[in-house]
């Protein structure tokens, strides 16, 4: 096959801000027929700390997607129905022990799935949404624009500063890195015309933007507090892959899609079928790791096990003897998550795994006897020393992640909040005596049996919107006889009057959440929904025997 030079600009990658837009993603979408969106996005926080994500994403219209023109107008879009999407999934009232919502309504479901298959990745939380086209620059005069210290976020979820911060770091660190994807195409380059000198040279480069990386990443202890993420602002960028127990185990039904609009209550399990499942934000989909690790030939497999082992020399021998690169990466997670990148970003890391040879050239060109006697000036010696520079500051860098989730999931995990106790009570029951508590739950009972719905908000009924249940729970329920109607079963087990006794609780208790205490033993998932730690040491371990 004749090789063909890759130009980051033809998928959709900027030489001085690598996977991040050239210029600063849109604040706004500046036609005014997307004002039910922006609007909401003006007071997204104030909204979600009051409870009223829910009820005002149930009555925004569906808006077409016709009206956005630009690729920065459809990465806006992205990016808001993303926040607004979680926000309905996971914005519960926990005064109340309201469920995560198994169902996003139409307005959001059917235009964030429209502009997802525009950009061609999935309609849910990820590394792009929050982080790629997510910021913006607070000083246009700044020596350095993409400097940590000179970006904001645009929105986040819980307003705070620590979660901006959890994604300008890694903002920053795609900035940073720009120059290294330019020197890995040129070293590709170079491989091809064994042009030893300049596949030194850029690997230097490699290793210079990595080590930019690491420093922005160990920054992350200054700005964002490993409670506050983890009991605040974590359970928002979880996906619905993995969450049964977080109370997804069907995943989310998107409204108006997928023909969620037609199905049969003499067909219930038709309607499961059509709940998608997606993983949440996670490190693993950003495409610059993947990059470096395919520039490496840094090989990955599946979680828990071990690829085929063989020693430096036995690799040099195959490829002298076969001319054909080692196997392919196969860890199917890292492929899955493929697919939460923009697609001109996933089509970069195909065509560069297809056309990059760094490593055999260096394995062909560093014999294991010319190292022992080679000398400091040897070309070919500081090939290999450029090489494995570049390895063990890949291996810095996963080693510091690995420290991080520790930090910022394990150990809040195994403590348990630190806040408060506080009183968990029906809604209705508020301020009222337990006759007028009776009265008001006949009263919604009433209400649900003529068409209504439970929720964290009180609507009128609405027949193109599905009951805001609990599906998981009531399955389950063996509390009352099974009727032949699995709807009649939910508004059976939504409506029945509920005890006034206050019981008091501590979120570590919570059943059906992501934040909550783990008990030893339990795996701590990450919103990928992967075990975490598991991962990310394999990860880390495979990256460490790709030295030569």
């Amino acid at each position: 096959m004749t090789y063909a030079p890759l130009r980051l600009e033809d998928y959709d990658i900027s030489p001085t801000h690598g996977f991040l837009p050239s210029e600063p993603p849109l604040r706004r979408l500046p036609d005014p027929y997307y004002a039910p969106w922006e609007d909401i996005m003006d007071r997204f926080n104030q909204y979600l700390l009051a409870h009223h994500i829910r009820r005002l994403v149930r009555k925004m219209p569906v808006l077409s997607t016709e009206k956005l023109s630009t690729q920065a107008e459809y990465r806006r879009a992205f990016s808001i129905l993303s926040f607004m999407g979680h926000a309905h999934v996971w914005g519960r009232n926990g005064a109340v022990s309201e469920p995560a919502s198994e169902f996003l309504p139409a307005s959001i479901a059917v235009p964030w799935v429209a502009v997802a298959e525009f950009l061609q990745l999935n309609p849910v939380v990820c590394c792009a949404g929050v982080c790629h086209w997510n910021w913006q620059i607070l000083d246009d005069t700044a020596d350095d624009l993409m400097d940590i210290d000179n970006l904001g976020t645009i929105h986040t979820f819980s307003g705070s500063l620590d979660e901006s911060w959890f994604y300008l770091v890694t903002t920053a660190i795609e900035a940073k890195c720009a120059r290294g994807l330019s020197a890995i195409l040129d070293a590709t380059a170079a491989v091809e015309r064994d042009d030893m000198s300049q596949v030194t040279r850029s690997l230097h480069q490699i290793a210079y933007a990595l080590g930019e990386a690491n420093i922005i990443l160990e920054r992350m202890y200054e700005r964002c507090d490993p409670y506050v993420f983890y009991w605040k602002i974590r359970e928002f960028l979880a996906g619905w892959e993995n969450m049964e127990d977080a109370g997804l185990p069907y995943g989310v039904l998107y409204e108006g899609v997928d023909d969620t609009d037609t199905f049969s209550l003499d067909n219930w399990n038709s309607l499961f079928r059509r709940f998608r499942k997606y993983a949440g934000g996670s490190a693993a989909q950003t495409p610059l790791l993947q990059a470096l690790d395919i520039a490496l030939g840094i090989k990955h497999f599946p979680t828990g096990e071990r690829g085929p082992q063989s020693s430096v020399a036995e690799a040099r021998n195959k490829l002298r003897a076969q001319g054909v690169p080692e196997p392919p990466t196969v860890n199917s997670y890292l492929v899955q998550m493929r697919d939460y990148m923009p697609g001109g970003h996933r089509r970069f890391l195909e065509d560069l795994a297809a056309t990059c040879r760094i490593r055999e050239y260096v394995l062909l060109e560093c014999s294991d006897s010319l190292l022992h006697m080679g000398t400091a000036s040897d070309p070919r010696v500081l090939l290999r020393q450029a090489y494995n520079g570049c390895v063990d500051l890949i291996k810095t860098f996963r080693d510091k992640h690995i420290m991080i989730v520790s930090r910022y999931i394990i150990a809040p995990a195994k403590n348990g909040p630190m806040s408060p106790q506080r009183v968990a009570v029906p809604e209705s029951s508020k301020l009222m005596p337990p006759v007028a508590y009776m009265q008001a739950m006949a009263k919604q009972t009433s209400r649900l049996q003529s068409g209504g719905r439970m929720g964290g908000d009180s609507l009128s009924a609405d027949p193109t919107m599905y009951p805001q249940t609990n599906i998981a729970a009531t399955l389950k329920s063996s509390e009352q006889p099974v009727s032949k109607c699995p709807m009649q079963n939910m508004l059976a087990a939504n409506t029945r009057p509920k005890s006034v006794t206050v019981q008091v609780v501590s979120e570590a208790q919570d059943v059906g959440r992501l934040a909550r205490k783990l008990e030893d033993g339990a795996v701590a998932r990450g919103t990928g929904g992967t075990d975490a730690i598991q991962f990310l040491k394999q990860v880390r371990n495979e990256t460490a025997q790709t030295r030569i």
